[in-house]
């Protein structure tokens, strides 16, 4: 049988947890590191990070900040925002991230799933899909979207999905 697994998202925005709908109308929800420790103090069974602004910022992930979150708990760890290239996700990794999350720079670079799961195995590259409901170009009904959900594309959320899959994307 299948076991249930938990799995809190921490949505940073300027090195604070924040909570809002559709990563609008922002609420400050406290230090990451804090929020980590929290959630594995709880029992989590696992802790994603996503940096929401780093993609629409132009700018890498906040590093001192996972690698602060990564020293407060002891559960797998996937960090995504703002990830451009396999330097990026070697950088992540030493902070302390057990897999990296990607998706605006998959649909920019369709080779990096392939690539970084080449150098840094598939185990810790996840595809993240942000999806919206789209019935008249796509067979799926859903599109991939970028940069938060911000950009739209013409791209089938389930067959970009197979795709990467086969490229090496260890989780979606």
């Amino acid at each position: 049988m299948l076991s249930k697994r938990v799995i809190p998202c921490l949505d940073v925005h300027n090195g604070r947890t924040v909570k809002g709908i559709n990563f609008v109308d922002l609420i400050d929800a406290g230090d990451p590191a804090e929020q980590a420790k929290l959630y594995n103090d709880l029992g989590a069974d696992e802790l994603c990070f996503l940096d929401i602004s780093a993609t629409n910022e132009g700018r890498k992930t906040l590093f001192n900040i996972v690698s602060k979150v990564a020293e407060s708990c002891f559960i797998p760890l996937t960090v995504g925002g703002g990830i451009k290239d396999n330097s990026d996700i070697n950088n992540l990794l030493k902070s302390g991230a057990d897999k990296v999350s990607i998706n605006s720079a998959a649909v920019f670079k369709p080779d990096l799933i392939k690539e970084a799961s080449d150098n840094f195995g598939c185990q810790c590259i996840v595809l993240a899909i942000d999806a919206y409901k789209d019935n008249t170009n796509v067979k799926s009904g859903y599109n991939v979207s970028t940069h938060g959900g911000k950009k739209k594309t013409n791209i089938d959320a389930l067959q970009w999905a197979i795709e990467d899959e086969k490229n090496g994307a260890g989780e979606i």
